[in-house]
């Protein structure tokens, strides 16, 4: 089965003189939702600003009573839960936990050893298994 992530509302704003007000990402997370029925939308980085987290209030206020609430993702990082907190407060309940992993990352920026970051992703994946969250992963390169 192929399934389709709608990357706009958080990568689109990675674009330079790209961003969108909390009553565009609404209007954006509606139609790609009930529009053109793609299955997932990212719509946000967790932990940005007070304006993100705003926003994705509103569109999982709107997901929640339109039934799509389990579609609407956030990106999440391997930080101690911090980002699923964050998660929480914005009533979100699917993360997209971002791990990156390539061994010179994990060594030099992180001063981790694989071992150790791949304990702390297990301690993220509990703990939102604990709160009742949707686990997905994007996995980085382990050289």
């Amino acid at each position: 089965m192929l399934e389709i992530m709608d990357t706009t509302l958080r990568d689109g704003e990675q674009t330079s003189g790209v961003s969108f007000s909390a009553s565009e990402k609404l209007t954006l997370a509606k139609l790609l939702l009930e529009e053109l029925k793609v299955d997932r939308i990212e719509v946000a980085s967790a932990r940005v600003s007070e304006g993100e987290l705003q926003a994705v209030q509103q569109i999982t206020e709107w997901a929640k009573d339109h039934n799509y609430l389990d579609k609407v993702e956030v990106l999440t990082f391997v930080d101690g839960g911090v980002s699923l907190d964050w998660m929480e407060k914005a009533g979100a309940i699917s993360q997209n936990l971002l791990t990156k992993g390539s061994l010179n990352h994990l060594t030099h920026q992180l001063k981790k050893t694989p071992e150790q970051h791949f304990k702390e992703i297990a301690e993220i994946f509990k703990k939102a298994s604990e709160k009742g969250f949707i686990n997905n992963i994007y996995l980085g390169r382990l050289e």
